[in-house]
């Protein structure tokens, strides 16, 4: 097979393997364990009666649960576009494949027209080669 036209998708797939690994073994387990940490709810000033420690904890709370929400959707747009870039390269990768085969196709259909253009030469040669020796 030709090598027709050949895109480079090591880097796509180094990327979505690095991604999803990244993903998977240091985002996901980090992030479940803050989850168990953080999933009990705000503890601190439980006891004091101050509006302000109050206030206090709700903000932390919410900051919590915006920074979860964060994480979470990270990860979520992380495995997506890991996912994206490796059907890209797969994508690249067969289209490389079929443009090597169709210049294959063609190289070949090429080569049978010279091929058959020559036989037609040399037989028409043969015809007239004949006839130009008796005139002479």
């Amino acid at each position: 097979m030709s090598d027709g036209i050949r895109v480079e998708t090591d880097g796509l797939n180094k990327f979505s393997t690095q991604v999803q690994d990244d993903t998977s073994r240091t985002l996901g387990p980090g992030y479940s364990d803050a989850r168990v940490t953080l999933g009990t709810g705000v503890r601190f000033g439980q006891n004091n009666a101050s509006g302000s420690v109050h206030a206090a904890k709700d903000r932390y709370a919410a900051s919590v649960e915006a920074s979860t929400a964060n994480v979470e959707e990270y990860m979520a747009a992380a495995r997506v576009l890991a996912d994206a870039a490796a059907k890209v390269a797969a994508a690249l990768d067969a289209s490389d494949d079929r443009s090597a085969q169709r210049t294959d196709w063609i190289t070949g259909a090429l080569a049978a027209a010279a091929s058959e253009a020559q036989a037609r030469r040399v037989a028409a040669e043969q015809r007239t080669a004949p006839a130009t020796a008796r005139a002479i």
